[in-house]
């Protein structure tokens, strides 16, 4: 993998883009253009100076660009299936997965804080590789410092903001987009990193953000956002809101409380108090089983997060702009964090 991008970096030129993901340094070293275009403006809003000292590096290229080959590693990535279509390997050092389907290999080096993300041809990526690039790779650097990526989105206030968890489909996209334009600001619609001292912690990774096309005019607030209607195998929009949507994205903020939001049809949007159980059920399934190569303490590190927060149910009503306000009023309930 070194060598190979070493080649298409001579052969391509290299960019170097330091980004500061979940408190810690990391250095994405794009061979070529291709890929960069693509894949950077989902992490533009976490992009820093560079850092002196170690940081993890993610080493990017495509095979189209240098007419190659996906390197074959020493081992084989067939002992262990997830899916018909994806292949993964870990031997504590080195993790790897193969997508079959896209040609596309991560792999990381724990020990020298490296890591690699080949694919075979741009135009194969799916969507959803545009919004949430380099997700598994960042998934296992980063629970080696603490911080464990969970399907969530999540919005708040520097001081506080709340965790909204549930299955694809349970409103969590729409709760999190109705609140850009209000004092609430946005962390993410799908997937965030998460740590727990000295509190629960949410770690904004992508600025972006997905909704159905005909779904677009029922929030203002992202007229200005770039969005890409034709990101290949997606049924939604795929929207950039950074720097696009005015100062609506933040870094992260302390989690003060976990919402299970659900459609309640035609009355209005309304909170209330759950057992910390109905919150973990929520969102412990669709975590596990969306990343890949989750350790045997993963669901424990869940219900640790829940058991300290208090939970509410979120029933959502027709009106949008009732969302922001149901939330201030769950946090004006719920004390500061010390």
């Amino acid at each position: 993998m070194r060598e190979t991008f070493d080649r298409a970096a001579r052969l391509l030129g290299s960019a170097d883009c330091w980004y500061r993901i979940a408190g810690h340094p990391v250095r994405i070293r794009f061979a070529g253009t291709a890929l960069q275009s693509l894949l950077a403006p989902a992490l533009e809003h976490l992009a820093t100076e560079p850092v002196p000292g170690r940081a993890l590096t993610l080493c990017v290229w495509d095979i189209e660009s240098v007419r190659g080959q996906v390197p074959a590693p020493p081992w084989r990535l067939d002992g262990e299936a997830h899916g018909p279509e994806l292949r993964v390997y870990h031997d504590g050092r080195v993790q790897a997965a193969f997508d079959v389907a896209t040609g596309t290999l991560s792999v990381l080096d724990r020990a020298d804080r490296l890591a690699w993300y080949c694919v075979r041809d741009p135009r194969e990526l799916p969507g959803w590789e545009f919004g949430t690039p380099f997700k598994l790779i960042l998934h296992w650097a980063l629970r080696d410092h603490g911080r464990q990526l969970v399907h969530a989105a999540a919005v708040g206030r520097a001081d506080g903001g709340v965790l909204l968890v549930g299955k694809g489909g349970a409103g969590k996209s729409t709760t999190a987009l109705s609140c850009l334009g209000s004092e609430l600001r946005y962390a993410a619609d799908d997937y965030c990193m998460l740590s727990a001292d000295p509190m629960p912690y949410a770690h904004s990774l992508y600025n972006s953000a997905k909704v159905y096309a005909q779904e677009l005019p029922r929030f203002p607030a992202l007229a200005g956002a770039r969005c890409r209607l034709d990101a290949p195998g997606m049924d939604k929009a795929l929207l950039f809101l950074h720097p696009h949507v005015g100062n609506c994205v933040t870094a992260g903020f302390p989690i003060r409380a976990v919402l299970v939001p659900s459609v309640a049809g035609g009355a209005g949007t309304t909170a209330c108090a759950v057992p910390a159980s109905v919150a973990l059920r929520a969102l412990a399934p669709s975590t596990m089983f969306q990343v890949i190569g989750p350790d045997p303490s993963t669901l424990a590190v869940l219900a640790a997060y829940v058991k300290r927060l208090p939970c509410y149910a979120l029933r959502l009503g027709p009106r949008l702009a009732e969302i922001p306000h149901v939330i201030t009023d769950v946090l004006a309930r719920v004390p500061q964090p010390a």
